[in-house]
């Protein structure tokens, strides 16, 4: 699948999303190859905003162009967690996260528009800089400290985005999600 047509999914579902007024930033692989190191994605990650009032409304829309589980969806409406569309044409994958924690609504209003991809003059949300960063850390975590992938998505954004991090966020989040020996690690790696 080409970065065309996976950008033209995502215009698909995040034009829904604008269109029922559901906040949202684009993460993961994407988001770290627009201010890093571009490498190719199989799937997104996109996290929003609650969206129980429309909840219903988000399902009918999609339905016909997505595979999406109304229960898988609801379950992470109750339990502020994930869930993932497919796009019934390319089956392309994109899992969406429930915004719950201080940090997952941070990133939220810290998101910032970009394009994706030049075909699309549309520019996305995407989280800012230090937050991926936050979130591939704790996916490196999460994976016990083995995805080599994740780490090298931090360096990548560390690297070509160091004029302009904002170090002071990035140390202060790092603290709090347990993260900061891990970013004091890569910072240390990159001689930053």
């Amino acid at each position: 699948m080409s970065n065309v047509q996976q950008s033209g999914v995502i215009k698909k579902l995040t034009d829904i999303l604008d269109e029922l007024k559901i906040a949202y930033a684009i993460g993961g692989s994407i988001a770290s190859s627009i201010y890093g190191t571009p490498r190719f994605t199989q799937d997104a990650d996109i996290t929003v905003q609650s969206f129980t009032n429309v909840a219903e409304r988000l399902y009918e829309t999609l339905k016909d162009s997505f595979y999406i589980s109304k229960e898988a969806m609801y379950q992470a409406i109750s339990s502020h967690g994930s869930f993932n569309v497919i796009h019934l044409e390319t089956a392309f994958k994109i899992d969406i996260f429930t915004a719950n924690s201080d940090f997952e609504k941070l990133l939220l209003t810290r998101s910032r528009k970009n394009k994706i991809d030049e075909s699309i003059d549309k520019p996305f949300s995407l989280v800012s800089p230090e937050d991926i960063i936050l979130l591939k850390l704790k996916w490196y975590k999460k994976s016990g400290c083995a995805s080599d992938r994740q780490w090298s998505d931090v360096q990548g954004v560390l690297a070509v985005q160091k004029e302009t991090i904002d170090f002071d966020y990035l140390t202060d989040w790092s603290k709090k999600l347990g993260l900061n020996q891990l970013l004091k690690k890569t910072i240390s790696e990159l001689d930053l």
